[in-house]
């Protein structure tokens, strides 16, 4: 699995591609934290070239590890352009309460950063609290 970070205006795309092994769930920590270091992460996940041919439950633990971190750090995270069979096991185990999906990049971007708390959502306004 390869993770191409682009910083953008005000938050950063994660882009993940390619095959998935058992390895990748534990280079997230590294990967979040040498980017964001210091810094409450606002983050958009796009899973668009990630291997269709990965086991799913490798897959889903990518995405939970990639929250865990943002979490840690107080951050935001947006997922988008899941594969259908992702999108309707998180729909199916009701996981979409814990996961912010989005169908593409362009809606994850122009939708507000809220992060979900298992059915509640809190919005960034950008005071200090």
């Amino acid at each position: 699995m390869k993770c191409h970070i682009i910083e953008k205006r005000g938050f950063a795309v994660a882009r993940i591609s390619g095959p998935v092994d058992k390895k990748a769930p534990f280079l997230i920590r590294s990967i979040v934290h040498a980017e964001f270091n210091g810094r409450q992460p606002k983050v958009i996940l796009d899973a668009e070239n990630l291997d269709e041919s990965s086991n799913i439950t490798m897959q889903l633990a990518v995405i939970t590890a990639f929250k865990k971190e943002v979490d840690l750090m107080n951050g935001f995270l947006k997922i988008c352009s899941l594969r259908p069979h992702i999108k309707n096991y998180l729909l199916k185990n009701r996981m979409d309460r814990i996961f912010d999906t989005y169908e593409d990049l362009n809606s994850a971007e122009k939708s507000p950063w809220e992060r979900q708390e298992y059915g509640e959502k809190r919005r960034d306004t950008g005071a200090a609290a």
